[in-house]
């Protein structure tokens, strides 16, 4: 059975082990350590979902909020998306963003928003096969999700 919730304390070694594994799959360095996973995502800004599969994490979502003068309510946008490589494909990451839209929405979030590298087209058409809206005026892809 697959859940999905909001990280905790004890949940960090995995993300920050989820979050390295996003990292070297784009290529990039990651520094992330303990402390400022803990400062981040448990005292700071982001928020971090944790999707489980028999009580182990097999992806993570990271929820980023940016506010914006020109709108009441902020922006929350999906910064990180991951879902282990055997289970992608299998409705994980749609549930991810399903949980982040009902959080932007409790937030009263005015919009949600998500993206991926140009490298990464098969995320782009995953988003686009959910229905998500594609934002053209900035560079991408960038999607937002109804709310």
């Amino acid at each position: 059975m697959i859940t999905i919730r909001t990280a905790t304390p004890r949940d960090l070694p995995a993300l920050r082990d989820m979050i390295r594994k996003l990292c070297a799959l784009h290529g990039d360095p990651c520094h992330l350590g303990l402390a400022e996973a803990q400062t981040r995502f448990i005292d700071g800004p982001l928020t971090a979902l944790i999707a489980l599969q028999d009580d182990q994490p097999i992806g993570y979502a990271v929820l980023e909020p940016r506010w914006r003068p020109m709108t009441e309510g902020d922006t929350l946008d999906i910064a990180h998306l991951f879902i282990e490589e055997p289970l992608r494909g299998q409705g994980i990451g749609r549930r991810l963003i399903e949980t982040a839209r009902q959080i932007a929405d409790y937030r009263k979030a005015d919009r949600l928003t998500i993206g991926t590298a140009t490298e990464n087209p098969c995320a782009a058409a995953a988003y686009r096969a959910m229905g998500l809206e594609e934002i053209t005026t900035t560079p991408g892809p960038r999607f937002s999700v109804p709310l």
